[in-house]
């Protein structure tokens, strides 16, 4: 067991220098998974949480009284300018029932993409997809008191580099 230990410590330190030697590529993604070697105990008034040996370093686990997300999450972060605004369709702010008709449009009828970045316009809702998921969204925020369409940071860091 202890060797097991040092060789997943060995391995972590060498991932981490490799990743840190290219620290300023913020476009770039690592992609793997982890198996941890075991974790610490955890409690509060609710629930008693105890790490297991062979888990995922990585992920989400819920019950009917707590949500959890756990591990070692990767971001680069946003380090450039974002010139988008998701939800606003048709590049003509404020969005409105135009933006929606656009939306519809362009997926539905062939009609002209978003403007001026496709996907990052047309996706306010952050699935990094036009879908008619957008065109309710939209609808909602709009006329129902729905969510505020997401920002163009936080789309650039879920989906990707923007793109005309």
């Amino acid at each position: 067991m202890m060797k097991a230990r040092i060789i997943l410590f060995v391995i972590t330190v060498l991932l981490f220098s490799i990743a840190m030697a290219d620290k300023d590529r913020a476009d770039e993604q690592i992609k793997w998974q982890v198996i941890s070697g075991g974790g610490t105990d955890g409690s509060s008034a609710s629930y008693n949480l105890v790490g297991t040996v062979g888990q995922t370093a990585v992920g989400h686990g819920d019950a009917t009284n707590y949500s959890l997300d756990h591990g070692y999450w990767q971001t680069f972060g946003f380090t450039g300018e974002c010139d988008c605004e998701p939800g606003e369709i048709n590049d003509t702010p404020p969005i409105n029932i135009l933006d929606v008709v656009y939306l519809i449009n362009h997926k539905y009828k062939g009609g002209p993409a978003p403007v001026p970045y496709a996907l990052c316009n047309g996706d306010p809702n952050l699935d990094c997809m036009i879908n008619i998921l957008d065109v309710v969204y939209l609808i909602n925020y709009k006329y129902k008191g729905g969510p505020i369409p997401c920002t163009c940071e936080d789309w650039v860091v879920a989906c990707g580099p923007l793109q005309k």
